[in-house]
């Protein structure tokens, strides 16, 4: 294994992997809905809208351009990244304001480094739920996440 599956992937699998971030994302997105219905002054000072997240039901892998999960690669591994930095945030939080604000930053920085790779949320989601369910698909997607990891960028990063 590469010093970045090592990295990355440690002793979890690729599906433990995207289980985990998918749910870590997941969760950012329920609570801040939560939160917003909750509070929705905040919710309009803050002027803040979630997308609208759904991913069909069955998808054909094949039909995934290298593109696609060339992008995706790039933002899951950035995701994972920021995960990696921050996450620790939402577990030292002391109050349901200050964990509130951690979600909503992170939140907001995951949707960032989405469209900054050039996808939609809901297309990441489906890209993301289809690696975890896909085989096939999910070997698509280790062998772009290792050509990333093994690119001259990759050693500046």
């Amino acid at each position: 294994m590469s010093d970045f599956t090592n990295r990355y992937f440690k002793r979890f699998s690729f599906r433990a992997v995207v289980a985990i971030a998918l749910s870590v994302w997941l969760f950012c997105f329920n609570f801040s809905a939560i939160a917003r219905a909750d509070d929705t002054t905040s919710a309009t000072e803050n002027n803040t809208t979630l997308p609208e997240v759904t991913v069909p039901d069955t998808v054909d892998s094949n039909t995934i351009s290298s593109e696609k999960v060339s992008q995706f690669a790039t933002a899951y591994l950035q995701i994972l990244d920021l995960l990696d930095r921050r996450g620790n945030e939402l577990q030292e939080a002391e109050t349901t304001s200050e964990l509130q604000r951690v979600e909503r930053e992170l939140e907001a920085e995951i949707i960032e480094l989405i469209d900054e790779a050039g996808l939609t949320p809901p297309e990441y989601l489906q890209l993301l739920t289809l690696a975890n369910t896909d085989s096939d698909f999910g070997e698509r997607v280790v062998t772009q996440l290792q050509e990333i990891a093994t690119s001259p960028e990759a050693s500046n990063r």
